[in-house]
Parts: structure tokens; C-alpha cells; sequence
């Protein structure tokens, strides 16, 4: 019976592999969709007429292409933390004593936190030139929090004042600014009779309307692809917040069960 454990498994993995490979699913020689060319070649070039003036494609397809769509995954994120939140908040209190971690992991913690940090943060400004953007560099920084949580209690967010009110309120803040700056184009087509679109971000064949591609400094000039560098900050506020309400909570709760001792 042991033996039947491991062999069936293999053989219905080699299995799958073989039929997936013949029906050129697993084939490294695919070519490209035509809509994935499209943008390959369109996205990145500053002449063209379907620009978003950004060079990583992945994050100008989120917030220029499909802003309207991403708007809408990011309020499901927002909702679904709200409804976590206002469950996990009946909880009862820690009981029983909290206790720290010892000095090596603490001393640790206090060392890679600011690192992670700084990293994040280069992940959302960057994320509309470089692989990234803000969800990816606010999923990052969360780990910073929860690891000086798990490493001086739960009681650590709380004492630098960051309540839980004051990070739902930072989250809402970041959300609704994401959908302003969405707006902002119809409202400038109502206005000026321009036609624009939700969420637009560059200028398309029927509308002239775009944000500022380039952001002018004393010191030099700063390609900012429009909304694109924004919205990712923007959303970087936004799933930080969230994502360490989360894990505030769920510490509590480990803590409570008696984890932190």
C-alpha cells in the first residue's frame, strides 16, 4: 500500500505532463498572442498613438489599459479587510501576559524592518519603469510589521500610534484618491467637451486628453507615465494599510491563544 502512495501519484503527474505537452500547452515555442504584441510594441513607445509612456507593460496594462477593472479589484481587496476587520474586532482582548522574543531575534527584526522598508518603497516608485508597482511594493513593506509584531507583540503597532482606525482611515484615503484620480478625465470632458475616458491616462486616437508624462525638478526630469506613478503610490498606501490591519489581528488572536509566550 505504501509503494501504491508513491507510484500512482507519479503516474498520474507523468500523465498529465504527457497529455499537456502534446497538446502544446507546456510548448516553450508559442508565439505571442496578437493583442500581447500589440502592446509589446506599443506600450513602451513614446510616438505611439496607444502609449501609456511607462516601460514595464505588465503595470501601463493594469492602471492605462484596464484602470477601470483594477479599480474595481482593488475595492474588493478593500471590502474584504473591512469585513475581516469588523469580524475579528468582536474578538476578546489578549489575556494573559505578553512576552517578547528573545534579544538575537529582536535585534534581528531591527535591522532587516528599515531594509524592507526601503525596498518596498523602491518597488512602488519604480514600478512603472522596472517589474513592481505598488501592490507588489505594499505586500513587501507589510512584512516589516508583522515581524516586528511577532517580535515584540502586537502591542508594537499600537505604541508608534498606528491604531487600527488611523490605518483603515490611511486605506480609505488611498482608495478613494485611486478613484479621483479615475474621474478626473470624464469630469475634464464634461467640462471642456474634450471626450476622455475613465481612468485614462495618455492620449488616445479619439481623445487628446492625457496626465503629464514627464515631472519637471530643478534637478532633472522624472518620467512619471502620467497617473501610473500615482496610482501606484496610491496603492501602495492602500494594501500596506490593509495587509497590516490583517496581520494585527491575526497576531492578536495567535498571541491570545498563547503563541506569544
Amino acid at each position: 500500500m505504501k509503494k501504491l502512495e508513491v507510484v500512482i501519484p507519479i503516474v498520474i503527474g507523468l500523465g498529465l505532463f504527457i497529455l499537456l505537452y502534446n497538446s502544446g500547452l507546456l510548448s516553450v515555442e508559442r508565439s505571442l498572442t496578437t493583442l500581447a504584441e500589440k502592446y509589446l510594441e506599443y506600450i513602451p513607445d513614446a510616438s505611439s498613438i496607444y502609449t501609456s509612456m511607462a516601460f514595464e507593460v505588465v503595470t501601463a496594462v493594469i492602471w492605462d489599459q484596464r484602470g477601470f477593472d483594477t479599480y474595481f479589484e482593488t475595492s474588493v481587496l478593500f471590502f474584504a479587510i473591512i469585513a475581516t476587520l469588523a469580524i475579528a474586532s468582536k474578538l476578546e482582548d489578549i489575556i494573559g501576559e505578553r512576552r517578547s522574543l528573545t534579544i538575537i531575534v529582536r535585534l534581528v527584526t531591527r535591522i532587516l524592518a528599515p531594509i524592507i522598508v526601503v525596498v518596498s518603497i523602491s518597488i512602488a516608485l519604480h514600478g512603472h519603469i522596472t517589474p513592481g508597482g505598488g501592490f507588489q511594493g505594499g505586500a513587501v513593506f507589510v512584512i516589516a510589521p508583522l515581524l516586528l509584531m511577532l517580535a515584540y507583540t502586537s502591542d508594537w503597532i499600537r505604541s508608534r500610534g498606528f491604531t487600527d482606525r488611523k490605518l483603515l482611515l490611511l486605506r480609505g484615503l488611498g482608495v478613494t484618491l485611486i478613484a479621483l484620480a479615475g474621474l478626473i478625465p470624464v469630469v475634464y470632458s464634461y467640462t471642456t467637451n474634450i471626450n476622455a475616458y475613465l481612468f485614462q491616462n495618455q492620449a488616445k486616437p479619439d481623445s487628446f486628453f492625457n496626465y503629464p508624462a514627464y515631472l519637471q525638478t530643478p534637478i532633472s526630469t522624472i518620467l512619471v507615465s502620467g497617473t501610473i506613478m500615482l496610482l501606484n503610490i496610491l496603492e501602495f498606501i492602500a494594501v500596506l494599510t490593509g495587509f497590516t490591519l490583517a496581520f494585527y489581528y491575526l497576531t492578536r488572536e495567535f498571541e491570545k491563544r498563547g503563541g506569544g509566550e
